[in-house]
């Protein structure tokens, strides 16, 4: 999906997955997304 983008991704709500996360966090993309209103909290990396 992202083979030649490198540092970070921008998206809407409807790009968040726990699997397109993984896929781009590997690739050493970061995924920078809004929150939906049923998601808990989580730890951002500095």
């Amino acid at each position: 999906m992202v083979n030649e983008i490198w540092g970070c991704l921008y998206g809407d709500k409807g790009y968040i997955s726990g699997s397109l996360e993984r896929e781009l966090t590997n690739k050493g993309v970061t995924l920078i997304t809004g929150m939906k209103n049923n998601m808990k909290p989580k730890v951002m990396k500095l």
